[in-house]
């Protein structure tokens, strides 16, 4: 951690509001497409990044600086789409990731990358919540995967291995959905 990362987070420790704001502004719009690619509620991950927040003001005494503060908020951003998740056992929306696409409002796209893509989201729904959500914070995030170790809390062949495994039922998942595309269009001829 740097000098000037330390000076923000003692001055975030001592209730500085404008330290405060200038994380809620820094990181807002990256938790709450976290949580919205999560949990698939866009309403609900208003709510979940505000929670979000308020437990990150609440707990910045428990901060210890082992992971960035970027890490650790998005840590407690995941702990919250995974307690509103057991709660309300939902999958992934196919507008929500593509909503968390940066060139989803392309006017080139074209209707085979269109269908391409709705193709991968439904594969991605079909995941099961701890591969989705170590997909999601790789392949549509970004994240890299000692990030994603520090988020999700595990370890790092813990995260590997749910990213090798979600992506190997990915691609099961994308066969089976073009396979029955194909069928439903062409009935085998």
């Amino acid at each position: 951690m740097d000098i000037f990362e330390e000076k923000f987070i003692s001055d975030l420790k001592k209730g500085d509001k404008d330290a405060f704001n200038t994380v809620m502004n820094t990181y807002g719009t990256k938790v709450y497409n976290l949580i919205a690619g999560i949990t698939s509620d866009r309403e609900e991950a208003k709510d979940l990044t505000q929670e979000t927040f308020i437990k990150v003001y609440n707990n910045l005494d428990r901060f210890n600086g082992n992971s960035s503060l970027y890490t650790w908020i998005y840590s407690i951003a995941a702990n919250c789409a995974r307690d509103y998740l057991r709660k309300k056992k939902d999958t992934i929306s196919i507008e929500e990731v593509y909503h968390l696409r940066a060139d989803h409002d392309d006017p080139q796209k074209n209707s085979q990358e269109k269908e391409e893509l709705r193709l991968i989201i439904s594969a991605v729904r079909k995941l099961d919540g701890e591969q989705k959500e170590a997909v999601i914070l790789r392949d549509i995030m970004g994240f890299s995967y000692e990030e994603i170790s520090q988020i999700l809390q595990l370890t790092m062949g813990t995260v590997k291995s749910r990213i090798a495994r979600g992506r190997y039922k990915l691609r099961e998942n994308l066969a089976e959905l073009r396979n029955n595309d194909l069928g439903g269009k062409d009935n085998g001829s």
